[in-house]
């Protein structure tokens, strides 16, 4: 067994916390219990000890405590979400795990729960009808389309399952924004920083290949950090395992080809982020104030992984 150390990943951003994120992790911690979203002592450990409320306060540090909230809620809620459905099965049964999506998208758009739905549905309709409060309806359809896509991202996935198929590379990195769920904390950014970005600027190549590069890297560095976790699990769905098992490559070599593939990311990030035009002094400060959430992912997901109870990170290991 060879011991193979994780590579320094390029991420010259700021790190910041938000001062909300201790109420923000008491908060979710009650909702989870409203809900019955963990059943046993071992799952609320590994819970408490994942801090998942630090993930959001690092990426949205400059939200409003209610804001915070929010996003703490969603975030936890998709962490739930992925690990009951690996534990349950439906991770390897794509018609189950479209059948339970189909209520989750009735929930979504607006239909009440009812006393036989699972936990997650329920916890789900408090989370929209919160989001409802206070977003647009225009905005309520991104969320929920970027929402739709994330289910069926998680469908191809268990397809791959069920199936035995490890995605070649190229089809991989096409999925990966949409199976990481990621564009949905994207459209939180409108809502938890008060922002409006008229269709023009919101749909501008330049900051659109901002939002793709930011989400690649978060995607891409959690891939590495957490390879050694899905490993144990037998799951395919990591840039390190496609690089792998089809360019034929050591574990040693796939990690560092997926390290310099999102440090590049992060190079053109940065390259792309000075070429942003100026839109008027009204929509600029939204602008800058959007960006420097996208950076704050990118940073803080890292900053979280190094300190969550949820990932092995110190190293990796090869069978010889």
């Amino acid at each position: 067994m060879k011991t193979i150390t994780l590579p320094e990943f390029y991420c010259p951003f700021p790190s910041r916390l938000n001062p909300h994120a201790e109420a923000a992790n008491g908060h979710t911690l009650a909702w989870i219990k409203r809900f019955n979203l963990v059943s046993d002592d071992l799952e609320w450990q590994r819970l408490e000890a994942s801090k998942f409320s630090w993930l959001a306060a690092r990426a949205y540090p400059d939200a409003s405590s209610e804001g915070l909230k929010i996003v703490s809620d969603w975030n936890t809620w998709l962490f739930i979400r992925d690990d009951q459905c690996d534990e349950s099965g439906f991770g390897r049964s794509p018609d189950k795990l479209a059948h339970f999506h189909e209520r989750l998208t009735e929930i979504l758009t607006g239909r009440e729960p009812s006393e036989t739905d699972l936990p997650l549905a329920r916890a789900l309709h408090n989370l929209c009808s919160r989001l409802r409060q206070t977003a647009s309806d225009a905005w309520m359809c991104r969320f929920i389309l970027s929402v739709i896509e994330y289910f069926e991202s998680s469908v191809w996935e268990a397809q791959n399952r069920a199936s035995a198929i490890t995605p070649d590379p190229t089809t991989y990195v096409t999925m990966r924004p949409f199976t990481g769920g990621l564009y949905t904390d994207i459209e939180l950014i409108d809502v938890v920083e008060n922002i409006n970005l008229p269709l023009h600027v919101r749909k501008h190549e330049i900051l659109q290949s901002l939002i793709r590069m930011a989400n690649n890297v978060v995607c891409w560095s959690n891939d590495i950090i957490s390879f050694a976790k899905e490993v144990q699990h037998n799951d395919v769905h990591n840039l390190v395992v496609t690089f792998q098992h089809h360019q034929r490559l050591s574990l040693q070599e796939a990690i560092q080809q997926a390290a310099e593939l999102t440090n590049r990311e992060v190079r053109n990030f940065i390259a792309v982020k000075e070429q942003l035009p100026m839109f008027g002094a009204g929509i600029d400060s939204d602008v800058q104030r959007f960006v420097s959430v996208l950076c704050s992912w990118m940073r803080g997901n890292l900053d979280w992984s190094y300190t969550s109870g949820r990932y092995a990170v110190s190293a990796v290991s090869e069978r010889s």
